[in-house]
């Protein structure tokens, strides 16, 4: 929360605050909070990357593309299908920086290495990204 580093657990006025709160209290350290978001993301990429490789049909990606306060660029891929039981599926596939601004090609470059990080190439349909037409007077 507020972009705050895990370090924020092993600094003595947060340990004093959260034992004032609940003196039993265990904390973890930084790297202990680290390890356990990293588990927790190969986790839920491994059963993304299977329901989606396990999909009967093709799949749909939409990307969304924006600039943070502090002028980094970030990228989601979602992804779009329908399932065994004809339910429509949406699915954020990858959140990632990045480099440069929003020009196709590093549209094009992040899309595709969050295809080839999930095995999917095969399943794509449909790309849509924020389009603008301006129309000519």
């Amino acid at each position: 929360m507020n972009q705050h580093p895990f370090t924020l657990a092993e600094e003595s006025n947060f340990i004093k605050f959260v034992h004032s709160l609940n003196p039993n209290a265990m904390i973890p350290s930084a790297d202990t909070i680290k390890r356990k978001i990293i588990s927790l993301h190969e986790i839920n990429f491994q059963k993304i990357q299977t329901i989606l490789q396990t999909t009967s049909g093709l799949i749909s990606f939409t990307t969304d593309i924006w600039t943070s306060p502090s002028t980094k660029a970030f990228i989601s891929l979602t992804a779009h299908f329908i399932d065994t039981k004809w339910n429509l599926r949406n699915l954020i596939v990858d959140f990632k920086q990045i480099c440069g601004s929003h020009t196709g090609i590093n549209i094009k470059n992040a899309f595709v290495l969050s295809l080839e990080s999930l095995s999917l190439q095969n399943k794509v349909t449909k790309k849509c990204t924020d389009i603008y037409i301006f129309k000519r007077n």
